[in-house]
């Protein structure tokens, strides 16, 4: 059976958030835009260990760079922080923004921030 192309739209509606729909588009706009910081973050972060011991670093060696337990633990204590960060004035509302729909969104959004996929 040959491959399918993917639907271009989904089935069903989006789960909204705040009053305004505009919102949740800006609310995804910017937790993208944060997780493609962090994966930035992260390879940045790769690089710097990997000039720590030499002058020169290929792309081939970025790919294959892994960070010790150390390095692991200290990049997962700064995307708790950012995800603090980021997350911030939304906590402080979370009166307004208790449906269990919210919450298991921002999970998963969290969740994804704390183990982008590597870039």
């Amino acid at each position: 059976m040959p491959d399918q192309p993917l639907p271009r739209h989904t089935r069903g509606s989006r789960p909204q958030f705040f009053a305004d729909p505009g919102v949740d588009q800006m609310m995804s706009i910017v937790l993208g835009i944060a997780q493609e910081l962090s994966v930035l973050r992260d390879r940045v972060d790769s690089i710097e260990h990997l000039l720590d011991t030499k002058d020169c670093v290929t792309r081939a060696e970025l790919e294959a760079f892994r960070p010790d337990p150390g390095a692991e633990a200290e990049r997962q204590q700064r995307r708790a922080d950012y995800l603090q960060r980021i997350f911030r004035a939304v906590r402080h509302d979370a009166g307004q923004y208790t449906s269990e729909d919210a919450e298991q969104h921002t999970a998963e959004v969290e969740r994804s921030l704390q183990h982008p996929a590597r870039g």
